[in-house]
Order: structure tokens, then sequence, then C-alpha cells
């Protein structure tokens, strides 16, 4: 729904009282320890405990749930299915306390900022806002490999549900006390193809926005350009211009010279 502007997320109507607190106690401490932090400083390192790990599975069942409430485990090979069912099983068990770990079901998270270049010829010209600011969510799989996508800003939370991932190196969250901090991963080439082809869909849903909707959206910016200006989005738009130019913005027009208009 690209013409509704909202703060938030969609809502499901899951959770009793006592769960959205069980859930919250992992959500704060991931929000001020991590989350706010990266954004203003990509080099923290910061120790953390279990909550880290039950975070990512809450952000993992909420997303196969949603997946799964949608129809899209129809798109799945019946072990897929059976499989999904299970690590949704898994992760409830975890996040309740009745199983001490996630099992074969791992919880993979990598981080984003912006880039500036890739030697793919084949790279989205929205490839920066989509890498460090989008909210996306998907269920990837082909005939080996299955797991769900949880994108908030430059987290990406990825819950296995088949296929161990052997070839992913530093990103696997450990169960208990670690390190957030930059270091060196090592992930399957596959995976850019896959996010600049979600990069290519987000921005396919953007360019759907209505005339009036981006006048709005104009008029916000303007009403307080100095906060923009200083914004996450705006670096990253700014890294998309210096590496496609005109084409960073797509079909929408005017958008380059309204944007130039507050700098």
């Amino acid at each position: 729904m690209p013409n509704r502007r909202s703060q938030d997320g969609e809502k499901r109507e899951w959770l009793c009282w006592d769960c959205e607190q069980l859930f919250s106690s992992y959500e704060t401490p991931f929000a001020t320890k991590i989350f706010h932090p990266y954004d203003l400083d990509r080099s923290i390192k910061v120790r953390h405990g279990e909550w880290m790990l039950k975070f990512c599975a809450s952000v993992a069942w909420r997303s196969l749930s949603a997946l799964q409430e949608d129809g899209k485990f129809q798109r799945l090979t019946e072990q897929q299915a059976a499989l999904g069912e299970k690590a949704l099983e898994t992760w409830s068990r975890f996040l309740l306390g009745r199983y001490k770990h996630t099992g074969d079901f791992e919880l993979h998270v990598l981080t984003f900022g912006e880039i500036e270049s890739a030697s793919f010829s084949m790279t989205t010209p929205n490839i920066n806002r989509y890498l460090a600011r989008a909210i996306d969510m998907d269920l990837a799989a082909n005939s080996s490999t299955c797991f769900s996508y949880s994108k908030l800003g430059p987290f990406a939370v990825f819950g296995f549900v088949q296929s161990h991932p052997g070839q992913w190196k530093g990103t696997r969250i450990p169960n208990g006390a670690g390190w957030f901090q930059p270091r060196s991963v090592t992930v399957p080439k596959q995976l850019w193809d896959y996010l600049n082809d979600r990069a290519l869909h987000i921005k396919h849903v953007l360019e759907s926005i209505s005339p009036a909707q981006q006048q709005k959206i104009v008029e916000t910016l303007r009403a307080n350009p100095e906060r923009f200006l200083q914004s996450g989005l705006f670096r990253a738009m700014q890294r998309d211009v210096e590496m496609f130019g005109r084409k960073a913005f797509g079909s929408v027009a005017n958008a380059q010279d309204n944007i130039e208009k507050l700098d």
C-alpha cells in the first residue's frame, strides 16, 4: 500500500499480553544497545546476552507466521512446508523457554550500509536506499534451501528452514552471550542476486506512488529540510545518485529536482 504513509508496520493480533511483554524484553535491549547505536556508528562493539538470539527468533517467527498466513507456503515443496511448520514450533518453544536452543533452524544476521561501487553490472539503482533503510519480508526457497527473510533497516534476520547454511560464516547468532561488532563475513554469491531482486521489487512498488502522494512527501520534506538532510535516507540517496545519476530516481520524474531544491 504505497500511498498510505505510516510510521510502523502492519499489525497481526496473535499475542496475548504476557507474550507481548516477553517479546518486548528482547526488543528493548536490541533497540537501545544495538539498533539505534549502530545507526549512528557502524563501528560499535556491544556485548549481548541471550536476548539477541531471542529477539532474532521472535522476528523470524513473526515473519514466517505472517508468510504462512498469507499463503506463501503453497510455493514450497511438501518437505519444505513441513519443515516450515517445524521451524515455527521450534522457535516458539525456544521463545517460551521450553527449548534451550533453535536446533537445526539457525538464525543469522547481516548488517548493511551504503556502498561506493559494485562490480555487478545489474545492480539496481536504489541499492543503497534498500540496503541501508528498507523494511522488507520474504520467504526465499529453491530446490535445496529455504529461509525467512526479515529486513529492519540496516539489519537482516535470516531464519533457516531447510539446508544447513554451511557457506555462511560469521553471521550466526550464538546461543547465549556474544559480541556484536564489525567482522568479516562470508555468504554465498547468490545472496547478492537475491538482495538485488528485492531492491528491484521495492523500486517498482515505490514507483507506483500516485502523483498526489509524491507531492505530499515533498511538502513534508520541505517543512523540515534540515532533518531530512541529516538523515540516513539522504545519505543513502546521495550514494545512489553518485553511482547511478538520475537513474537513481526511476520513473519519478521530478524527485531529483525536488531533492536538489532542499540541498
